[in-house]
């Protein structure tokens, strides 16, 4: 069985933090887009392939890109044009625990496919990070799933009845297999955390962050068995 259809867009990663888009999608250009005007260098969260690293660096940028897997960024650093070597680093971590910059470091800041992995006081202290390293009017240009998907809707009522009761983080899910058997878990950690618009906003503005675009949206080139009804994917960019 072919997990993602028989011409997939996307790789799995090799360390079981989902899939990469082989092309840039809606976030990664937007970040592309806003990198090149930027003087301060800009940061790529959990890069993964290089979709939005690649992009920003077609556009001019200076760029740091993370991934927790070494094996990724090796393979990203091997598709970096002759002519931009010298305008990005390849820097292995895990977001926030294992990333340190000083304050007011960063132009932009894109983390694609990323937040929905972390806990909830590891996504606190990571929102609370990234204002801390943006330079005044930098931007964070953020995109995450949603449980409005395919591999997910058993989950939907769930997490819409503690939306209704006011529960903290009402998309935390800590073991997956309590609602799918969906082919895609496999490349999943055991555990979760979704949102919808109205959660990423909430997060980012607590922290100080002014919300230009929060939406929910199904992105370009997610595959076709994790389509459920348009809200797959939640966007958000946000400007200190």
């Amino acid at each position: 069985m072919r997990i993602f259809g028989d011409r997939p867009t996307v790789r799995p990663t090799v360390n079981k933090m989902g899939w990469g888009s082989e092309f840039p999608h809606e976030i990664n250009l937007a970040f592309a887009e806003f990198a090149a005007e930027c003087k301060h260098p800009v940061l790529d969260i959990g890069a993964g392939f290089g979709a939005a690293t690649l992009a920003a660096l077609k556009k001019g940028a200076t760029v740091i890109a993370n991934d927790l897997d070494v094996f990724h960024l090796e393979s990203l650093a091997a598709s970096v044009p002759q002519e931009a070597r010298n305008r990005v680093e390849m820097l292995p971590g895990r977001f926030p625990r294992d990333l340190a910059f000083s304050s007011e470091y960063f132009g932009a800041i894109h983390s694609s496919n990323v937040l929905h992995f972390l806990s909830p006081p590891e996504l606190e202290s990571g929102i609370r990070l990234m204002f801390q390293w943006l330079v005044p009017n930098g931007k964070v240009f953020v995109m995450a799933c949603s449980p409005y998907q395919q591999s997910y809707k058993n989950f939907i009522p769930i997490f819409e009845q503690r939306k209704k009761t006011a529960v903290p983080w009402p998309g935390w899910i800590d073991d997956l297999t309590k609602y799918s058997s969906h082919p895609t878990l496999q490349y999943l950690p055991s555990s979760l955390n979704c949102f919808d618009a109205d959660l990423i906003s909430k997060a980012f503005f607590s922290e100080g962050f002014t919300i230009e675009i929060a939406k929910e949206f199904t992105r370009t080139g997610i595959p076709e068995n994790l389509k459920y009804d348009g809200r797959e994917n939640v966007m958000l960019i946000a400007r200190k």
